[in-house]
């Protein structure tokens, strides 16, 4: 089962390395020449989302660093809230840029309801899934604990 999650993993990057390096400068690209007026937001585009999409690549290998300890069984110990704590830096640092990236299309005129209704939508996301990951640190403490009792019984 881990060994899958982690193919999945692997897929998931090569796809995301794939938007970075072609999707995402070809789409901006196109939508430069459909609307030239906004061109201006084509490199700022491309780096904000890919500074993005690199957000989700760190925390696809949080994730994975973390399928590593379970498989040692090593998931219940102390070294295991690090990666957990940076899945939520990641989070609230993608939650900064959509924010940034929704600022930048605001000053350039560009934006209109849709954009803010993606922000919006976007930052509850980005807060539910912080909450959801800090549950699951609270349970993994719990688990410590509880793992740290039972060695010592």
């Amino acid at each position: 089962m881990i060994t899958m999650a982690k193919s999945g993993i692997a897929t998931l990057m090569l796809a995301i390395v794939g938007l970075q390096m072609w999707v995402v400068p070809e789409f901006a690209a196109g939508m430069a020449r459909i609307a030239p007026e906004f061109s201006g937001l084509r490199v700022p585009g491309v780096v904000l989302v890919g500074m993005l999409l690199f957000c989700v690549q760190l925390a696809l290998a949080c994730v994975w660093r973390l399928l590593a300890l379970a498989g040692q069984e090593r998931l219940f110990e102390d070294r295991a809230f690090p990666w957990v704590d940076a899945i939520t830096v990641l989070i609230a640092s993608a939650v900064m840029l959509v924010l940034v990236g929704s600022v930048v299309i605001g000053n350039a005129g560009a934006g209109g309801p849709f954009i803010l209704l993606l922000t919006v939508m976007s930052v509850i996301v980005g807060g539910v899934l912080a909450l959801i990951v800090g549950v699951l640190r609270d349970v993994l403490r719990h688990a410590v604990l509880l793992q740290e009792q039972v060695t010592a019984a």
